[in-house]
C-alpha cells in the first residue's frame, strides 16, 4: 500500500470507543491498539477531532491540542514497537452533536440548519449554518490536526467522509477494494488476523460494552488464542 509493506490485508477499522475523558487519549489506549497490532498489519485510529467544535459524542479524542498530541504519542509508539502501521482518522462531527459537547453551549455547526431526528442513543441539538467566510477556519482546522497527527508519530492520516455500506459493496464487486475492513469482529478477537489464518473460533462481541467507559470491561479484556 504505496510505501507500506503489509504483511496481509487485515485492517483495524475506525471505532468511536468513546474512552477518551476529556477529549484526550488516556493511557488505557496503549494496551488496547498494541493489542490489535499484528506485524505488517494497518490500523485506523477511532476518529479524532479536529478542533473543539468538532466533538459529537462523550469522551471522545482530540488531536487539536498539545495536551492531545502528546497523549497519542505512547500510543503510536506501542503500535509501531510491534510493528504495526498506524493512520489517525480526523473528523468534524458536524451537525450530529448536541450543544453539550460544544464550546460554551453554543449550537453545533454545519452546512445545514437542517437538524437531525434525535432518538433514544442521541439528542440533537438544531445546528447552525456555516457562513461562507467561516469554511476557510474548518479546513484550516483539518490541516492543523492532520499536521499533529504527524507530529504525533501516525504514519498517514484519514479523513471521515461519512458511512455508506453501499459504496463498500460497489468497490468490492468492482474490484477496487484491496484491504478489508474490520470493526466489531477485531474489537472482539484483537488476534484476528491470526485467527483468520489458523481458521480458529471466534469470540462473540458484546454490544452493551461499546461505548461504556470502563477502561477495561468491552475494551481489553477479550480473550486471545491460547
Amino acid at each position: 500500500m504505496g510505501n507500506f509493506n503489509l504483511s496481509h490485508r487485515l485492517v483495524l477499522a475506525p471505532l468511536t470507543r468513546r474512552r477518551s475523558y476529556n477529549n484526550i487519549p488516556q493511557p488505557h489506549a496503549i494496551l488496547y491498539y498494541s493489542q490489535r497490532t499484528s506485524k505488517g498489519g494497518l490500523l485506523i485510529s477511532e476518529a479524532a477531532g479536529v478542533s473543539e467544535t468538532a466533538q459529537g459524542y462523550p469522551n471522545t479524542p482530540g488531536i487539536w491540542t498539545k495536551e492531545q498530541v502528546e497523549a497519542w504519542k505512547p500510543i503510536v509508539d506501542a503500535v509501531h514497537a510491534k510493528g504495526g502501521i498506524f493512520f489517525c482518522q480526523i473528523w468534524h462531527a458536524g451537525r450530529v452533536s448536541n450543544s453539550i459537547y460544544q464550546p460554551n453551549g453554543q449550537a453545533p455547526i454545519s452546512p445545514t440548519d437542517k437538524s437531525l431526528t434525535s432518538n433514544e442513543v442521541q439528542q440533537y441539538t438544531p445546528p447552525r449554518r456555516l457562513k461562507a467566510d467561516e469554511i476557510p477556519h474548518i479546513v484550516n482546522d483539518f490541516k492543523i490536526a492532520a499536521r499533529n497527527a504527524i507530529e504525533a508519530g501516525f504514519d498517514g492520516v484519514e479523513l471521515h467522509g461519512g458511512y455508506n455500506r453501499q459504496d463498500g459493496i460497489n468497490a468490492i464487486a468492482e474490484n477496487r477494494a484491496d484491504l478489508v475492513a474490520y470493526g466489531r469482529l477485531f474489537l472482539a478477537n484483537p488476534d484476528l488476523p491470526k485467527r483468520f489464518a489458523l481458521d480458529a473460533p471466534l469470540n462473540k462481541y458484546n454490544r452493551e460494552t461499546f461505548y461504556t467507559p470502563d477502561p477495561v470491561l468491552g475494551y481489553t479484556d477479550y480473550p486471545f488464542l491460547e
